[in-house]
Order: structure tokens, then C-alpha cells, then sequence
């Protein structure tokens, strides 16, 4: 009977470091935001899409990507050659961002003549202001009687997958240790 609860506490043991070294986080992983705002300086409708590649501090993203557009324009990635890609991120949340790319600029890969950007710097009294440009040579950043509140701009954490071999080690752990008790206990 010894014999047995010692390799019960083993595959526990076993299952028990698993499961651990799945759910640890890995170090410096990037963080990705979704993106929502009503395009008010631009022609209305509203535009969602993704920024990711950031991480706490400030740097640059590694992608912005429009994903929806209500009038159906500037979808796409606009990181091929953005004139400013500044963003700050504090305690999991975007904080301050300075993104700009002109169409007749972008190259791969992005795939968009549309104009885009996003300031939180304030400017006519709005600030956290975005907007998405048909033209690919300008964008209009800013008037007296469009605020904040009117563009709407939020951003998100976007929710990352629990990654499948993480868990598929997990239920083979588990699965592993049962197997060895059962046979033991025969």
C-alpha cells in the first residue's frame, strides 16, 4: 500500500509542475489592444481594429491594424512606415499614443491608401482623438465642436488564447499519472 501512495504523490507531483509551468506567464510578452472609435473628424461611421506588439513603458507597435469600417474604407495594416508609432502603456492599459501613417507612404505590409491616426495629446480641447482619412495625403485631426466624447475612442485588452500545447500537456500529465496508479494498483 506504500508503494502505491508513493506513486500517487509522484504522478500528482508530476501533474502538479505541469500544470505550473503551463500557466506561467511568459516574460515580456507582448500585449495586444482592440480598438474602437466613431470616425466624427472623417465622415462618420465607426472604425475597430487592433494595435499589438506593446509592451509596459513606451515603444512602438508592431501593428495597427484597421479591421471594420462602417463606410467600408481604410481597411488594412498601417505599420509598413508610419510617420510617428509612440505608445505608452501603464499597468496593462494604453495611456498616451502618438500614431500616424499616411497612404501614399505605407509600404509592406501595409495594405491601405487610407490615412491614419491617433493622438492623445489635447489639441482644440479634444484629446484621445483617432480618425481613419480616405485620402492616403491627409486626415482631419481636429475641430472646436468635436470632442472627446463625440470620437468615443476605446481601447481594449484583447483576450489571448490559453495555447493549446500548454493545455494538451496538462490532460496528458494528468492522464500519464492515472494510468501508472491504475496499473500499480492491479
Amino acid at each position: 500500500m506504500g508503494y502505491v501512495h508513493s506513486k500517487l504523490g509522484m504522478a500528482l507531483g508530476a501533474a502538479m509542475l505541469a500544470t505550473a509551468l503551463a500557466a506561467a506567464p511568459a516574460s515580456a510578452a507582448p500585449l495586444n489592444f482592440t480598438f474602437s472609435f466613431t470616425n466624427a473628424l472623417n465622415g462618420g461611421g465607426t472604425v475597430s481594429g487592433i494595435v499589438r506588439g506593446l509592451a509596459e513603458g513606451t515603444g512602438a507597435a508592431t501593428s495597427v491594424e484597421v479591421t471594420a469600417n462602417s463606410l467600408g474604407f481604410g481597411l488594412g495594416e498601417y505599420i509598413g512606415s508610419p510617420d510617428l508609432n509612440s505608445w505608452t502603456v501603464t499597468g496593462g492599459a494604453i495611456t498616451a499614443f502618438d500614431f500616424l501613417a499616411f497612404g501614399a507612404f505605407n509600404s509592406a505590409p501595409a495594405v491601405t491608401t487610407a490615412t491614419i491616426f491617433f493622438d492623445s495629446a489635447d489639441l482644440l480641447g479634444a484629446s484621445f482623438r483617432a480618425g481613419v482619412g480616405d485620402s492616403p495625403f491627409g486626415v482631419t485631426n481636429g475641430d472646436n465642436s468635436v470632442s472627446t466624447a463625440d470620437i468615443g475612442l476605446v481601447f481594449a485588452p484583447a483576450v489571448a488564447p490559453i495555447p493549446l500545447p500548454a493545455a494538451g500537456l496538462m490532460l496528458l500529465a494528468g492522464l500519464g499519472g492515472l494510468a501508472v496508479l491504475r496499473r500499480r494498483a492491479a
